[in-house]
């Protein structure tokens, strides 16, 4: 079984590897914190594998056990995958629907790097959750993405630069330098993308 799991995991035959972990868990070869993290790494690659275009990734999201589609982890990987995928808009309807649960940094981020159909509503979304969140440079970040993609300058500038205030990051520092470079700034932009 070691040897088969080893083979498979190196040839990313994700599904084969799926099929082996009922005699892995009767076999007691691995702990259960072990098998755990192995579980989540099938389900993981197989989602990776699906987005990549040998499978349907919502298919595989499907066929998972529910207590990993309520992992934050693996909500996250699926959104990542989703929007890589350009499903920008079942991305969108499960970013929404988990964070109605449960606050997540990491969804704020993507949802910040969906692509929606109507960019205004989708930042009115956003803002709704600045009275709760403030502070949250992730959701800064995203108010910032989703202003300047509705090309509203200077509040993407303002959502950008207190992002910065409170986190600088390289990812905020290169939005910051695009912003002005678009702006007619490029002094203050080089400034930035140097940082």
């Amino acid at each position: 079984l070691q040897v088969m799991l080893t083979a498979y995991r190196g040839m990313q035959h994700w599904d084969s590897m799926l099929a082996l972990l009922p005699e892995v868990k009767k076999s007691k070869l691995l702990s259960a914190d072990a098998l755990a993290n192995l579980e989540v790494d099938v389900h993981r690659g197989r989602l990776a594998q699906a987005a990549s275009g040998s499978g349907h990734l919502s298919t595989v999201w499907q066929s998972m056990p529910a207590r990993l589609k309520q992992d934050a982890a693996m909500l996250q990987a699926y959104v990542v995958e989703l929007v890589a995928s350009g499903d920008h808009s079942a991305a969108e309807k499960i970013i929404l629907r988990a964070l109605k649960q449960d606050w997540s940094t990491d969804l704020v981020r993507q949802y910040g790097l969906v692509q929606s159909d109507n960019t205004a509503k989708q930042l009115a979304q956003a803002e709704s959750w600045l009275a709760k969140h403030p502070d949250d440079v992730q959701l800064l970040l995203c108010l910032g993405r989703l202003s300047a993609r509705d090309k509203l300058w200077g509040k993407a500038r303002d959502y950008f630069e207190s992002s910065y205030r409170i986190e600088r990051s390289a990812e905020v520092c290169a939005e910051l330098g695009r912003l002005l470079t678009e702006l007619g700034e490029p002094k203050v932009a080089g400034a930035y993308f140097r940082e």
